[in-house]
């Protein structure tokens, strides 16, 4: 399954004291949170919100990382004979690797490369979102174009 976690930067991104960029802050502190639950509970008057118990995202969990936002201390289940086409990405999303963890040839590379170009012109360099009778949303973005593929091994 795939998730994507939708956050407000005026809420939940923040400045890195260090290197002053944005750093997001969308992980539950879970001990922290019943903390301050508890303290709530003996007293009422004590409040507390979201901010109090937020931490910083892992790297691992943020968007593009080589780990596709599975903790690397878990093991990762793959439905048997389905495989990802490609196993490693560029800058762009466009494929370096392919199942094997193999580097693609140069000729390859520009083929796909070309392909996200086309993609690219065809629904904008960014996040297309498009508003569908009934309430839906179509939602488009080059980047991610080779992401889903699978072969059969």
């Amino acid at each position: 399954s795939v998730s994507v976690l939708l956050a407000r930067v005026d809420q939940f991104a923040v400045e890195d004291p260090v290197t002053g960029e944005r750093r997001w802050k969308t992980w539950i502190d879970y001990d922290k949170f019943h903390e301050l639950a508890a303290r709530n509970a003996k007293d009422p008057s004590f409040t507390f919100d979201v901010k109090d118990y937020t931490a910083y995202t892992p790297s691992w969990a943020l968007f593009g990382a080589t780990e596709e936002g599975f903790d690397p201390t878990d093991q990762r289940h793959r439905k048997k004979k389905k495989h990802p086409k490609y196993t490693r990405f560029d800058e762009r999303g466009v494929p370096t690797h392919d199942d094997n963890n193999k580097e693609l040839s140069p000729g390859e590379r520009k083929r796909l490369s070309d392909m996200m170009d086309n993609k690219m012109r065809e629904v904008g360099a960014g996040t297309t979102v498009t508003q569908l009778k009934g309430g839906e949303k179509m939602v488009q973005d080059a980047s991610l174009m080779f992401r889903g593929m699978v072969v059969v091994k």
